[in-house]
């Protein structure tokens, strides 16, 4: 997804999540390539930029895991396509040569586009844990008078269908949830495509679009940064960390509202049941490191770790929920 907004952080957030890197490079320098079971994964792959939150989480995990194990577990950045040049790089790789971190929307939301895949969602990816929630907002110019999601519902219902516009990130599961979201309260609003998340959010804090569904990072910035721009709520079960303050849709009165980035770790096709439970279980104690889930906080996310049927089963979750919804609003505008 690195077109997609939640994977351009404003300003700030890069500036946090740079000084966040340059900490993970300066502390791993001592360390040696992982072992599992008799393989040695000596690299993870992550099919986004650096700087962007699913980079950030991958660099904090594998920090955790180069020091259990004294080796460095390098994070390999594979942009482009929406991440999908991550995802193959990984699946052409020799099994036991390196791990994949990624988002469950390239095995839940790519698939449902219809596009063919360099990878196959089913089988080149075996769960090993859940690593963080990567919480999702909207938000909205600080100009608008609406100081709440129902606030903003009323606002939009008082103005003609298609006055207002908004922006997310296409192919993502962001794009058929906010368009549910729309059809429940009522209200229809017209899509402006963008390449990525900073344009969008400078043309929200200027008022030219009215509202932005993007990850909670990338809108700390730009809400924090020059006072432009208004957060409204997340879109997740559980109120953010790094925004307490921040009601959930549900709490809202819109429990419909649920959309979460779900990033999490993977081995190999074919990895072995126990070489995937171990490092399982050493994944899950460096997210349960009150330490590590601060530092994930900072970077506006949650850390959580499972066992891999744990995580095989919300991935099926996502699965199902978005292939309903894509039926009904696809995954992204239609061509042209």
């Amino acid at each position: 997804m690195p077109d997609a907004l939640d994977n351009r952080p404003a300003a700030a957030t890069h500036r946090r999540a740079a000084a966040l890197w340059l900490t993970l490079a300066a502390t791993g320098g001592a360390a040696r390539p992982i072992r599992t079971s008799g393989d040695h994964p000596s690299r993870v792959v992550v099919p986004v930029p650096p700087g962007t939150s699913p980079d950030v989480a991958a660099r904090l995990l594998a920090e955790g895991l180069s020091r259990r194990h004294g080796r460095p577990l390098a994070v390999d950045n594979r942009a482009g396509a929406d991440g999908a040049v991550g995802a193959a790089a990984f699946a052409r790789a020799r099994p036991g040569e390196a791990l994949f971190f990624g988002m469950a929307d390239l095995l839940t939301v790519a698939p449902l586009a219809g596009d063919p895949l360099p990878y196959d969602p089913a089988a080149d990816f075996a769960p090993v844990s859940t690593a963080a929630t990567d919480f999702f907002v909207l938000s909205v110019p600080s100009a608008m008078p609406a100081r709440t999601l129902d606030a903003f519902v009323a606002h939009a219902r008082a103005r003609p269908p298609g006055e207002l516009s908004w922006a997310g990130p296409a192919r993502t599961a962001a794009y058929p949830a906010f368009r549910a979201f729309l059809r429940s309260a009522g209200l229809e609003m017209a899509f402006v495509p963008y390449r990525g998340g900073p344009q969008a959010l400078l043309d929200l804090a200027e008022g030219r679009i009215q509202a932005v569904v993007s990850t909670l990072a990338a809108a700390l910035g730009a809400a924090r940064g020059g006072g432009k721009v208004r957060m409204l709520a997340t879109a997740a079960r559980a109120r953010a960390p790094a925004a307490p303050e921040l009601p959930t849709a549900a709490e809202a009165g819109f429990p419909g509202f649920w959309v979460e980035g779900l990033l999490g770790l993977f081995g190999w096709r074919g990895m072995p049941e126990a070489a995937r439970d171990s490092l399982s279980e050493q994944a899950r104690e460096v997210l349960a490191d009150p330490a590590v889930a601060g530092r994930f906080a900072a970077a506006g996310m949650l850390a959580r770790g499972s066992t891999p049927a744990a995580f095989a089963a919300e991935i099926a979750e996502h699965r199902a929920r978005w292939a309903a919804l894509a039926r009904e609003f696809g995954v992204g505008p239609p061509p042209g």
